[in-house]
């Protein structure tokens, strides 16, 4: 694959579009250091009960997964897009989140970011610099919060099936499939979801730029703290 500014662009930009819009993420519980899922204490809102077969609607589904997923320490998730494999950390009580992308990494805390090429040190982010991947990965500042499932289900539309069943990290999930619209663009999706409203996996599809993308996201480690700091 031709690396350059468009190429990592479009897979940070077909991310967020696949895992939801961008929402607010709030402060977070105490960490507990496994990487198998805990239980969590499902959120006190009005909430759509999970069963096989019934309709919920994806805002209130949304505010419960966003409340439910920053009652946490922090975890680990790895996405599939455009044949790329991505690596995200995310530490709610910091805000913070560390993206390890084939192209480089890109730690974002708070407003700061700061991003690493393999031919480069560590440097504050720059959407002007002259190297494409830097200028892209910087770019990609401001889409990386978005990609946290949490920050993404704030923005859910429309309606969802219950479709099924399945088993994530030791844990019981729903299949909750349909198509939501994500900054004007209709995504096709499917949550993987605890009774207590925990995202452990997501699939999506979209037409982006011409192009079909189709993506997976997986919780790999879930209520851990995440140790990212600021590189510089």
């Amino acid at each position: 694959m031709r690396v350059n500014k468009w190429g990592v662009g479009i897979v940070l930009t077909a991310t967020v579009l696949l895992t939801g819009c961008t929402a607010g993420a709030e402060e977070p519980a105490e960490d507990e250091p496994t990487a198998a899922a805990e239980e969590t204490t499902a959120p006190e809102s009005d909430c759509p009960e999970l069963t096989e077969g019934a309709t919920v609607d994806g805002t209130a589904l949304g505010a419960c997964i966003t409340e439910a997923m920053t009652d946490t320490a922090g975890y680990q998730a790895k996405t599939s897009i455009l044949g790329m494999d991505t690596t995200a950390r995310y530490n709610p009580a910091t805000d913070a989140v560390e993206t390890i992308t084939p192209m480089g990494l890109l730690i974002l805390i708070g407003d700061d970011a700061w991003v690493k090429t393999p031919t480069t040190d560590w440097q504050v982010a720059d959407p002007n610099s002259s190297d494409p991947i830097v200028a892209a990965l910087s770019s990609g500042a401001a889409t990386a919060a978005g990609t946290d499932p949490a920050t993404a289900a704030g923005a859910l539309t429309g309606e969802f099936t219950v479709t099924g069943t399945g088993s994530r990290l030791g844990q019981d999930v729903y299949l909750v499939s349909g198509t939501s619209e994500a900054q004007g663009v209709p995504v096709d999706v499917v949550f993987e979801v605890t009774d207590d409203y925990v995202v452990l996996a997501t699939t999506g599809s979209t037409e982006a730029a011409g192009q079909m993308i189709e993506t997976s996201l997986e919780i790999t480690e879930w209520d851990v703290e995440q140790d990212i700091v600021a590189p510089l």
